[in-house]
């Protein structure tokens, strides 16, 4: 994945800088992974995101908030939906 993250770094952002809980590249990178794994649909991606280890976040760089009031209580890694246009399902 590390050599993936540079291509990912490089993909502009459309989010509004207010707000961004993870980088666009890291939410590319559990995509990726979870597509890998045959993840399929977004609601597939998100729910590969929400089981998958910490560790293993970790390493696609995806920090757990300390809080934890970020993550919407039943909606699973609700991140994915931030990319914007029409990927709102939630």
């Amino acid at each position: 994945m590390a050599d993936l993250r540079v291509f990912l770094e490089a993909v502009p952002d459309p989010r509004s800088k207010r707000g961004r809980w993870y980088p666009l590249a890291s939410i590319l990178l559990v995509c990726a992974a979870a597509a890998v794994s045959g993840g399929r649909t977004i609601d597939e991606l998100a729910e590969w995101g929400a089981r998958a280890d910490a560790g293993l976040l970790a390493v696609l760089g995806v920090r757990r908030h300390l809080l934890r009031w970020r993550h919407a209580d039943g909606v699973p890694w609700s991140g994915v939906a931030d990319l914007g246009g029409d990927m709102r399902p939630f």
